[in-house]
């Protein structure tokens, strides 16, 4: 997840402000800006025009694309320190109170009008034995604080931390180059010149240089009667070969020496320090150090590599939106801003915060509000999608409830349909039981009479013929289950009276016409009962007969009258 820190310079001329990506590797660039002061509302690093100030951070954050409004602020002066101070060794959590019992030693301020902030040097064991540690100690008048938060709050803006300008120049400009020798490090502001000796990013000596581009300004505009702002801009031009710049060169000499002896005495005087490593190099940036002709003498005098430096060498601006060659041009005047936002590069070593205990408490207590404000808009947005969820599932829920009722309605206007339906079925299905009940019982008489004449022996004539349907003993289902076993003569379902002649003697002739009924296939007629044998004149014999009809001969069986 991104972490954002917005550092925040207030220098003389103007309120710088970076935005940086400190979880990314290497540090990102997220925007910058800057906006101008007017004359005077900075005086050696404090602020003296906090209404003009102020309204400067707010045009700053107008014009930015600054993505929140909490902020690291630097500060720096004559009445913000660094100080190096050995304590018999105490624990961590005790240390800043054993830092403040001895702070009166080497803070010039009054105790109750001092802000301390402390970082472990190192530990360390004395020549008597004893276990010591060194702690560098950073110091700010309350008044100088308290003058830079409120023009801070008073432009709407957040100030969660107060470090010294000094120790983000280390952390904007150390590269681990000459990790094993000191390295100092310039920054010529308008107003003020920061010199900070550091050895593997830690600061090891601080001096701030009441000097800085205003007087190389002041002495163009008096040599040559300017304006300020025509002499500011004259400055800018040194270099040209015209009568009017050359002049203004020759009359920024003096301005530009002095400030070049301060820094060159700085640097000499940490070098006579005892147990002091002698500088490497010097790296010089900040507004100033673009002034013609300012690194070449400062080299000169130092006797050592001077190098201008930016802190954009070790970033990743690809997310600025701004081009190499743009951020070039402003890059020496963002150390402080980004430096400001930078961690310390050693994980374990906490960053100065020079922030008095009644803003950090209040600082916290809004901080507090706004996660608890964070938490309820989630929990009311939480609360509200749930609501939102549960009206639309109940909506969803009338929908198909509705949607059933209307398929009820339909089916119960469907009902009447399906009454006729079944009463018109149940009639169909009666009527073919009883049309199966008649097929049954009824006798094909075409079939049968031609199925009689056919089986009806050659020299047999029948004299007479009536046909019966119907038998007492047999209803109509009974009849149509006599169908298996259809010989049987309580089964019949009809039967044949009938007269015949044919030859005698005797039982000749009825015995054929018996044996014919017998071998009949199908069975449609059964038990040929002959009720007497009568001998007439010629010879020949006539007997009447009675066959019972089978349901073989039935129209279930038949279909000749279907």
């Amino acid at each position: 997840m991104a972490q954002i820190i917005v550092g925040l310079d207030i220098g003389t001329s103007a309120a710088r402000a970076a935005e940086v990506d400190v979880s990314a590797s290497p540090p990102a660039l997220i925007t910058y800006g800057q906006v101008g002061l007017p004359p005077g509302a900075i005086v050696e690093g404090e602020i003296v025009d906090q209404n003009a100030v102020s309204e400067a951070i707010r045009r700053l954050w107008a014009g930015g694309q600054f993505s929140g409004s909490n902020v690291i602020v630097g500060i720096a002066g004559l009445r913000a320190i660094t100080r190096e101070i050995d304590l018999p060794f105490v624990p961590d959590n005790e240390v800043d109170s054993a830092v403040r019992f001895q702070s009166e030693e080497v803070i010039p301020f009054p105790p109750d009008k001092t802000i301390l902030s402390s970082q472990v040097l190192a530990d360390y064991t004395s020549p008597d034995g004893d276990k010591m540690r060194r702690v560098l100690v950073a110091a700010a008048h309350v008044d100088l604080v308290d003058g830079v938060i409120a023009a801070v709050e008073h432009a709407g803006i957040t100030v969660e931390g107060v470090d010294l300008v000094s120790s983000a120049l280390v952390r904007a400009l150390s590269d681990g180059a000459t990790a094993d020798q000191p390295e100092a490090i310039v920054s010529v502001g308008a107003g003020l010149t920061v010199v900070v000796v550091h050895q593997q990013g830690r600061p090891q000596f601080v001096r701030t240089i009441g000097s800085g581009g205003n007087a190389t300004t002041a002495a163009i505009a008096a040599a040559l009667d300017l304006p300020l702002s025509d002499a500011e801009g004259l400055k800018r031009r040194l270099g040209d070969q015209t009568p009017q710049v050359q002049a203004g060169e020759r009359s920024a000499q003096p301005a530009m020496v002095d400030l070049v002896g301060e820094i060159r005495n700085s640097i000499q005087y940490f070098a006579s320090l005892p147990g002091r490593l002698p500088v490497s190099r010097v790296l010089v940036t900040g507004g100033g150090s673009y002034l013609h002709g300012f690194l070449p003498m400062l080299e000169a005098q130092v006797r050592l590599p001077v190098f201008a430096a930016s802190p954009l060498s070790r970033m990743d601006i690809s997310k600025s939106g701004v081009s190499a060659e743009q951020l070039a041009q402003v890059g020496a005047v963002l150390s402080a801003p980004i430096g400001l936002a930078l961690p310390e590069v050693n994980p374990a070593v906490k960053k100065f915060n020079l922030i008095p205990p009644e803003v950090a408490k209040r600082v916290r207590i809004r901080r507090l509000q706004t996660r608890t404000l964070a938490v309820a808009v989630a929990v009311l947005v939480l609360l509200l999608g749930y609501g939102v969820f549960k009206y639309f599932q109940v909506r969803s829920a009338q929908s198909n409830v509705n949607n059933l009722n209307a398929q009820i309605a339909t089916l119960n206007g469907e009902i009447p349909k399906y009454d006729l339906v079944v009463a018109a079925t149940n009639a169909y299905n009666a009527g073919l039981h009883r049309r199966a009940g008649v097929l049954t019982s009824a006798i094909d008489w075409p079939s049968a009479l031609g199925n009689l004449i056919a089986i009806t022996p050659l020299n047999v004539e029948v004299q007479s013929f009536s046909g019966t349907t119907g038998n007492a003993s047999t209803s109509g289902a009974a009849a149509a289950a006599s169908s298996a076993s259809p010989g049987s003569p309580s089964n019949a379902i009809g039967s044949v009276p009938t007269s015949l002649t044919g030859p005698g003697p005797g039982l000749t002739s009825p015995s054929k016409w018996i044996q014919a009924i017998a071998a009949d296939t199908p069975k449609l007629f059964i038990s040929p009962v002959p009720t007497s044998v009568i001998t007439n004149p010629n010879g020949s014999v006539s007997f009447p007969s009675s066959i019972s009809v089978t349901p073989l001969a039935s129209l279930a069986k038949n279909a000749s009258l279907q």
